[in-house]
């Protein structure tokens, strides 16, 4: 693994530990730059999950949720996103998004794929994806 790649993984550790939504940006001393922040579900019986998606291009995925909140962060490519209730919405690298716990949404991506760190927080034994029919 890259010292890139594994400096993101540590960032996307960070975005774990968010509380309140919303915002752009903001650089703090020591260089720590806020990606994202978001409220999570009590951390009681929790456990989180962080993984790398490797997506080709022209691809999309099935309607689906996830049962705990999903930070994520684009390493390459774009990617769009249909949420419930919410405007189709376009990131590209270097973007950060959340999806709170069970809002369905649908990912697709252009003709280059795309890459995207995502962290997971879910209670112990909770299914990671739930696909909507």
């Amino acid at each position: 693994m890259s010292r890139t790649y594994a400096g993101i993984l540590l960032g996307a550790l960070v975005l774990s530990f968010a509380v309140v939504a919303g915002g752009q940006p903001t650089t703090e001393a020591g260089g720590f730059s806020e990606l994202h922040r978001a409220a999570v579900a009590d951390p009681t019986n929790s456990e989180s999950v962080m993984g790398l998606i490797e997506r080709e291009g022209e691809s999309t995925t099935p309607k689906h949720y996830h049962p705990g909140g999903e930070f994520g962060f684009v390493l390459e490519g774009v990617v769009s996103v249909e949420a419930e209730g919410k405007q189709s919405t376009t990131l590209s690298a270097g973007d950060s998004f959340y999806q709170p716990p069970g809002e369905w949404h649908i990912i697709s991506t252009g003709a280059a794929g795309a890459k995207t760190i995502v962290f997971r927080v879910l209670q112990k034994g909770q299914p990671m994806v739930v696909t909507v029919e």
